[in-house]
């Protein structure tokens, strides 16, 4: 729907990021709506878990939103490059992600999309959910009814949103389930030759146990998945909260200073720059020049071809700026000392002038004494 760019908020002296929506987005009236109801819904949504809204707007017909910059990878980034989380990670994660849902919830917000790609780091290791694109405000009728009932990604979507039944929050805490079943497992909980197959397995099929893919994990938290990943909603954790109660008593292996140990998701490299998730091929040549080292060895993606190529244009761009610049202030030395010497040289001209007025005058006088 729309492309997203790096951009400096001079007036705060912070980088935000630009989310312009495609002209060919623009013709669809419920693309445009649903395009300004992310910035609605996420704006009321004040959370240290959520990437806040600075501003929507529309420029010359251009819609745009200006949101928070997160400068860390998605999950689904870390994924690719580090492999599954361990069971403190996916802690962390659980209660972040929960915490935000929380108060999305109190809101009458659903989501509607959880899933890694919309879960970004910050260098810290604290997660961020972005993209309410899809949310949708509980008891308010934005006429989107037809057009987004199924929308969602087909791989973390719940049962009832690929039926097309109405959602609530308890959704948002299925689609978290399947993320990290994904991230613990390495693979979707579901999968399927199509989108609808795929949407119907969440539906009818059974669930490979977690447990049988990652025997490692403590039984409280692979308990936590099994439950949020329950086909009835009913069956589920009934809020976002009784969620983070259930994260709250996960029994972990004690870590010497663990009160002030960094958070497990916080990241070393500059994956700021790294399209993250963009091609999987960039991922596998990364990891196969570094010799299967990974961030954690203080090594860093190279930067996508396409990011490299923005920055290339946007150094260009900056130098002739920086030209303008230096011809503009050269130019208006240029005047000033014209206009300084004009002054000057009217000023010299009518002392001459006067000068010359005063000599005939004391001549006379002379004469006359």
């Amino acid at each position: 729907m729309a492309d997203v760019y790096l951009a400096e908020q001079e007036s705060l002296s912070r980088f935000v990021a630009v989310k312009v929506l495609r002209p060919e987005t623009t013709v669809r009236p419920a693309a445009v709506e649903r395009f300004v109801q992310e910035a609605r819904a996420a704006a009321g949504l004040v959370h240290g878990n959520i990437v806040q809204i600075h501003e929507v707007g529309c420029l010359d017909g251009i819609h745009f939103l200006v949101e928070e910059y997160v400068a860390g990878p998605s999950l689904k980034g870390w994924l690719e490059v580090r492999g599954p989380l361990d069971a403190r990670q996916a802690v962390t994660a659980l209660g972040n992600v929960g915490s935000a849902l929380a108060r999305a919830a109190q809101q009458g917000v659903v989501h509607r999309d959880i899933k890694p790609e919309n879960l970004l780091l910050t260098r810290d290791g604290e997660v961020k959910v972005a993209d309410f694109g899809l949310a949708r405000v509980r008891e308010q009728d934005l006429g989107l009814t037809q057009d987004g009932t199924t929308l969602g990604t087909p791989l973390y979507m719940s049962p009832e949103q690929a039926e097309g039944r109405d959602v609530d929050p308890r959704s948002d805490l299925y689609s978290l389930g399947a993320t990290v079943y994904h991230l613990l497992a390495g693979r979707p909980p579901f999968s399927g030759t199509t989108g609808v197959a795929v949407a119907m397995a969440h539906v009818r099929d059974p669930l490979v146990p977690l447990e049988s893919l990652r025997p490692d994990l403590p039984e409280s938290l692979v308990g936590i998945v099994n439950r949020l990943l329950a086909k009835r909603a009913d069956d589920r954790y009934a809020t976002a909260a009784d969620l983070l109660h259930a994260v709250e008593s996960v029994a972990l292996p004690s870590v010497e200073g663990s009160h002030h140990r960094a958070s497990p998701l916080a990241w070393q490299g500059d994956l700021g720059q790294w399209a993250v998730g963009e091609a999987g091929s960039a991922t596998a040549a990364f990891l196969r020049a570094s010799g299967g080292r990974t961030l954690g060895d203080g090594l860093s993606p190279p930067p996508h071809a396409r990011t490299q190529a923005i920055r290339a244009a946007t150094t260009r761009l900056q130098m002739a700026f920086e030209d303008d610049r230096v011809v503009a202030r050269s130019t208006r030395r240029f005047w000033s000392l014209v206009a300084v010497a004009t002054v000057a040289a009217a000023g010299l001209g009518f002392m001459v002038s006067r000068q010359r007025q005063r000599r005939p005058e004391q001549a006379w006088r002379r004469n006359r004494g």
